[in-house]
């Protein structure tokens, strides 16, 4: 149980300071998302960028909160870390090679698949060995 009780408020302080970096970023320094995409968008290019970062951004803050919250009933957390392995899946190692492929930085998006891949892995195991310490005389 405590895999799941540590690897719940390792990803989860892991989201809330990746949210809190880029709410700072989106609030005081948006002019920085202009220069992490491959293309010149403009300022409404970059505004819609930064506007639907924002939503990936609370999807992320939400997730780490509950992570965190989450973590002093591990036992019972298993489709919370469920979803946050799916989630690591689509929105993270696929969403990134797919923006690798359209010309986003693949030093930056093929650090942050590694990333994923880790709490991809590290979420199952905990998954599995949450499970097993949870039945009966284990």
């Amino acid at each position: 149980m405590q895999t799941r009780v540590w690897w719940m408020r390792a990803v989860g302080g892991f989201y809330l300071l990746l949210t809190l970096m880029n709410v700072y970023i989106l609030g005081f320094n948006s002019d920085y998302m202009a220069d992490t995409l491959p293309f010149d968008a403009g300022p409404n290019g970059v505004r819609a960028f930064n506007d639907a970062w924002m939503v990936f951004i609370a999807e992320l803050g939400v997730l780490g909160a509950m992570l965190v919250y989450g973590s002093t009933r591990a036992g019972q957390a298993g489709l919370l870390i469920l979803t946050v392995v799916l989630a690591e899946v689509f929105r993270g190692v696929v969403a990134d090679a797919i923006w690798i492929n359209r010309g986003y930085s693949a030093g930056s998006y093929g650090a942050f698949i590694v990333v994923h891949l880790v709490i991809i892995t590290t979420g199952v195991l905990a998954l599995r060995r949450g499970g097993q310490a949870s039945t009966p005389g284990g």
